[in-house]
């Protein structure tokens, strides 16, 4: 039996626990040429009113995408994610990524799952809520 057929709504995806440092935020600017000093330079972060340098949203997005591909296994593949940013994560601290199935179906004979995500941050609120589609291979 495959694991769609055993999915279920309310299942909860397992916790990936991450902690995007300096170097992985730097590498994400140089892909997009973008260097807003915030991202890597702690005094320019801390002059904004921040209390570090700041993980950019499109990584946290990218880090979202981790989450569902490793979940997966080679199962399936992502084909949709959205993210609804709604605090700054500092570089260095720990993020744990979770969600749960809110759906599973047939679609145009795919076999689907729509997953509400969220960003959980060292604070224990959420940073980004976000959600996912997946397609699970026959």
């Amino acid at each position: 039996m495959s694991r769609w057929e055993t999915l279920q709504e309310g299942d909860e995806l397992p916790a990936l626990e991450l902690a995007p440092d300096l170097g992985q935020v730097i590498r994400y600017c140089a892909l997009h040429w973008a260097f807003p000093p915030f991202f890597y330079d702690v005094d320019a972060a801390r002059a904004m009113g921040m209390p570090g340098t700041l993980v950019p949203g499109p990584l946290k997005a990218g880090l979202l995408y981790r989450a569902l591909d490793e979940w997966l296994a080679g199962d399936g593949f992502v084909r949709q994610v959205r993210a609804a940013h709604r605090r700054p994560d500092t570089t260095g601290d720990p993020i744990v990524i979770t969600g749960r199935v809110a759906r599973v179906y047939e679609e145009d004979g795919a076999r689907r799952a729509d997953l509400e995500l969220v960003i959980i941050n060292k604070e224990g609120q959420p940073s980004v809520r976000g959600f996912g589609v997946v397609e699970f291979t026959k």
